[in-house]
């Protein structure tokens, strides 16, 4: 019978979010140990590595990248936690988006792309950008 219980309890509780907001995660960030910024600064260095191959694919597929970085933007990213902090600050309202949400909508605002138009396909297939960005 207890077992029963405890079977209809986790049947009927709540799922639990995957991934903490920005609000949380910067609160989390401000009362960790030194060894625990480290992890939570690498955390959003691997969320801007991922954006940035999935710009890197976008480009390589003849797509519109997520944001295009400009001649700051290579130094602004090397730090992500001030970043995340700049974008809340502007922007109050991401504080309860999901902190990777709110870094590509932060990454995405501060550096948007010019849209380019697609050449028509080449012998080999692919399709490459008439003015694509520089990065």
């Amino acid at each position: 019978m207890r077992l029963i219980m405890i079977m209809t309890a986790l049947t009927l509780s709540t799922p639990a979010q995957a991934e903490a907001t920005t609000a949380e995660f910067l609160v989390e960030y401000q009362s960790a140990s030194t060894d625990g910024k480290r992890y939570l600064e690498s955390f959003l260095g691997g969320l801007v590595a991922a954006f940035t191959w999935a710009n890197i694919t976008l480009k390589a597929e003849g797509k519109q990248p997520l944001y295009c970085l400009n001649e700051f933007g290579g130094k602004e990213i090397e730090h992500p936690v001030r970043l995340l902090r700049n974008a809340t600050a502007n922007h109050p309202g991401i504080k309860t988006s999901p902190v990777g949400m709110a870094m590509l909508a932060n990454l995405k605002r501060r550096w948007p792309c010019r849209p380019t138009t697609l050449k028509k396909k080449d012998n080999s297939g692919m399709i490459e950008p008439d003015s694509a960005p520089d990065d």
